[in-house]
């Protein structure tokens, strides 16, 4: 009997980002009183995986103005 390979391949490339459109759902259930990982675990339900360190960096850059960056 031959044993066959169950790894699954995945394209090369960077993995693909969280869709703009899924950008203001996050806003809302942060404004909504979730966290990060709520927020996270509520985008995987809808089939979007993002990680919380995602999510916070949209909150982030998008609450500051548009840059991750601090101004000193």
């Amino acid at each position: 009997m031959a044993v066959i390979n169950a790894e699954v391949k995945r394209k090369p490339g960077r993995p693909r980002a969280v869709p703009e459109s899924a950008v203001p759902e996050v806003l809302r259930l942060y404004d909504g009183g979730l966290g990060y990982r709520a927020i996270a675990r509520d985008l995987a339900k809808r089939g979007v995986w993002a990680d919380r360190s995602t999510v916070r960096r949209i909150i982030k850059s998008r609450r500051s103005g548009g840059s991750a960056q601090n101004d000193r």
